[in-house]
C-alpha cells in the first residue's frame, strides 16, 4: 500500500529546510564578514633594523578568501610621518596626505577580485628620523561583495628601530709607537667617518691639547679657530664637502713636544654634527695620551766631536770650561807626552842612570891619556 504525505507533514518539511537553509545562510555570511580578506605586510629587508636615510620597501597582499567576487575594496597603508616619509607606490596610489601618513587607492577592486585571488603593492619610504620603534599597517575597507558590505582587515608590520646616524672619530700618533721628544715635531691624525645612510650636512671637530708641553705650529686643514690649548674647525664640509654615507675624512695636527711629561692626553670631538634631515648625529670622541722624553737639540750629534774638529796650538792655554768632558783629559795628556818624547830622547823615551856612568868614564879616560902623551914628548 503505498503511503502518501500528509499536507501537514509537507508544510512542515518545507518550514524545516527553510529555516536550516537560512541558519547556514546566516553562518556563511558571519564567516565572510569576518575574513573575507586575507592580508599581509612585510619589510622587504632581512633585518627590521634600519638607518637614518635608508630607503625601506614593504609588500602588501591582499587575498580574496570569500567564496565571493568582490566589488569595491579600498585599501589604506598608515605610516609614522615622524620618522618615514613616503617615495612611491606600485602600483600607482590615488592619494596621499603626509599630515595624516596615509596613502590610498580608491578601489582595487576594478575589475572585480574573485574567491583566491591575490593582489600585491608594495610601498617605498625613506627612513628620515631616528624612533626606538615603528609601526606601519595596511587596512582594507569600504569591502563590498554580493552578501553586502564587510568588516575591515588589517595587516600590520613593525620595524624594532631606525638608528640616527653617527660621527666618530679616531685619533692617532703619526707615525704609530714613534717616541715623543722635546724640541721635535709631534703629528696627530683624525680620522672622521659619515656611520650612516644619510649625507652628513655639518661636520664640526675640537680638538684640544696642553700648551704646556705641547706648542701648536699647522694644520690640515686649517682651524677655524686656533688658541692657545683649543683648534676648532666650525664645519669641515666647507672643506671636504657634504659626507657622503659612510665617507671619510683625514685631518692632521703638527705640534712642537717643548717640555718633557710622563703623560698628557690630547683630544678630538664631533659634537655638532647634522644630517640632510637636520638630525643631530651622535658624536665621536678620542683620547690619545702621550709621553714626551728629553731629546731633540739638546742632545746633538755635533757637541760629541766639537773638541777635535778644531785642534788648538800646543802651547796655547784650554779655554776654561763649567765641566771638563772625558775626552778633553785624554786628548791634553797625548799631547804633552808626545813633545816631552821628541825633546829628550825619540828611541827610549827616557835616559838612565847607567849611560851617565859611561860618559864621565870616557872623559876621565881621555884626560889621563892626553897627560901621558905630555910627559913622553921628546924635548
Amino acid at each position: 500500500m503505498r503511503k502518501f504525505w500528509s499536507l501537514t507533514q509537507v508544510l512542515a518539511l518545507a518550514c524545516g529546510l527553510l529555516v536550516v537553509t537560512m541558519l547556514s545562510l546566516r553562518a556563511m555570511q558571519v564567516c565572510y564578514a569576518q575574513g573575507p580578506i586575507v592580508m599581509d605586510k612585510v619589510l622587504n629587508k632581512a633585518t627590521n633594523v634600519v638607518r637614518v636615510g635608508e630607503l625601506l620597501s614593504f609588500t602588501i597582499s591582499l587575498t580574496n578568501s570569500s567564496a565571493f567576487s568582490l566589488t569595491n575594496v579600498t585599501m589604506v597603508d598608515d605610516y609614522d610621518e615622524t620618522t618615514l616619509a613616503f617615495a612611491w607606490a606600485v602600483p600607482p596610489h590615488d592619494l596621499h596626505d603626509p599630515v595624516s601618513g596615509t596613502i590610498t587607492w580608491t578601489n582595487i577592486a576594478t575589475p572585480p577580485i574573485v574567491p583566491g585571488q591575490m593582489l600585491t603593492f608594495t610601498v617605498y619610504f625613506t627612513a628620515e628620523h631616528p624612533k626606538t620603534t615603528v609601526v606601519n599597517y595596511a587596512r582594507a575597507q569600504d569591502i563590498i561583495n554580493s552578501q553586502g558590505a564587510l568588516t575591515v582587515t588589517a595587516e600590520t608590520s613593525r620595524t624594532q628601530e631606525a638608528i640616527g646616524g653617527a660621527a666618530p672619530v679616531f685619533k692617532s700618533v703619526d707615525p704609530p709607537g714613534s717616541v715623543m721628544q722635546t724640541g721635535l715635531p709631534v703629528t696627530f691624525t683624525h680620522v672622521i667617518t659619515n656611520d650612516g645612510a644619510a649625507v652628513m650636512t655639518a661636520l664640526p671637530l675640537t680638538d684640544t691639547y696642553d700648551p704646556t708641553f705641547l706648542e701648536f705650529n699647522y694644520a690640515v686643514p686649517t682651524p677655524t679657530i686656533a688658541i692657545t690649548g683649543t683648534l676648532v674647525w666650525t664645519d669641515l664640509t666647507a672643506y671636504f664637502g657634504d659626507l657622503q654615507p659612510f665617507q671619510t675624512v683625514l685631518v692632521t695636527t703638527v705640534f712642537t713636544a717643548t717640555t718633557r711629561v710622563v703623560s698628557t692626553v690630547n683630544q678630538a670631538s664631533t659634537e655638532g654634527a647634522i644630517d640632510v634631515y637636520d638630525n643631530d648625529l651622535a658624536a665621536g670622541s678620542a683620547q690619545v695620551p702621550i709621553t714626551i722624553i728629553d731629546g731633540g737639540p739638546t742632545v746633538t750629534p755635533t757637541a760629541t766631536v766639537a773638541p777635535t774638529a778644531t785642534p788648538r796650538p800646543a802651547n796655547t792655554p784650554a779655554p776654561a770650561r763649567p765641566t771638563a768632558t772625558p775626552t778633553d783629559t785624554p786628548a791634553a795628556t797625548v799631547t804633552a807626552s808626545a813633545t816631552a818624547v821628541a825633546a829628550l830622547l825619540p828611541q827610549s823615551g827616557q835616559a838612565s842612570a847607567g849611560g851617565l856612568l859611561l860618559l864621565l868614564f870616557a872623559l876621565l879616560a881621555l884626560g889621563s891619556g892626553a897627560a901621558i902623551l905630555a910627559r913622553v914628548r921628546p924635548k
